[in-house]
């Protein structure tokens, strides 16, 4: 096994170890920068019924389910937890049954993210609002289901095109938090099977991570070097 295929396997069992918990944010640089953004926006914008499109390992439930008064999930996969099994480029779900649908970093691995788009706006109650994060900037993962990447200019095409309005668009980390998501990866993913060693890692990474996603922010590049891209959208219409 090559190296860069350990480093994505033990990338991945770490991923899965920690999700749910407070390390799963602070793996990496992009990870604590998209999870900071998003709480903000959960904060704000989450509310009434709840659907977690591409949930996942449910990485965010714990941020979501408090601020809602339902909580559920979709994935293409029947894992624990997983309300309902379904392709979000088309699902069985009921028109106009969500207050809010929150989609982080799942358009890259469909095919066809304006089918998923669509559906994300046909389940959306009429003055619903979605919460969609996607990556702009990031290694070749998952495969061989990564697709694209997206820019604001793209999301609001797709959004628009659902009929859907863009309200809000966030770049979400910049330059130096990507190039400090490289260290952090390949330094974890190494270390992963010395258990001893990767704990010490991960403590010492949380300080890193945290230097440098302040020095990301003075050098001030996020709208010309984003991480990811975050946006809230609105379906037209009232409750």
């Amino acid at each position: 096994m090559s190296i860069a295929e350990r480093i994505k396997r033990n990338s991945r069992a770490i991923s899965d170890a920690v999700a749910g918990t407070r390390n799963y944010f602070e793996l990496a640089t992009t990870n604590l920068a998209l999870c900071r953004a998003l709480d903000n926006a959960f904060q704000e914008h989450v509310r009434g019924r709840v659907l977690d499109a591409g949930a996942g390992r449910m990485a965010y439930r714990a941020l979501i389910e408090p601020r809602c008064e339902k909580y559920e999930s979709l994935d293409v996969a029947d894992a624990p937890g997983i309300d309902h099994v379904g392709d979000l480029q088309g699902t069985r779900l009921p028109e106009d049954a969500y207050d809010t649908i929150v989609c982080t970093q799942v358009l890259q691995h469909l095919p066809e993210p304006a089918k998923a788009v669509a559906e994300i706006g046909r389940m959306l109650k009429p003055g619903g609002k979605a919460i969609i994060s996607v990556p702009h900037l990031v290694w070749l993962h998952n495969e061989p289901h990564d697709y694209m990447r997206f820019t604001q200019h793209g999301m609001r095409f797709l959004l628009e095109k659902a009929g859907l309005t863009m309200t809000h668009a966030e770049p979400v980390g910049g330059l130096l938090c990507f190039l400090a998501y490289a260290p952090s990866t390949v330094a974890l993913a190494l270390l992963w099977p010395i258990r001893p060693l990767f704990c010490l890692a991960l403590l010492a990474n949380k300080l890193f991570i945290r230097l440098a996603l302040v020095a990301d922010r003075f050098l001030g590049a996020k709208g010309l070097y984003p991480t990811n891209v975050l946006v809230i959208a609105e379906k037209p219409g009232r409750l």
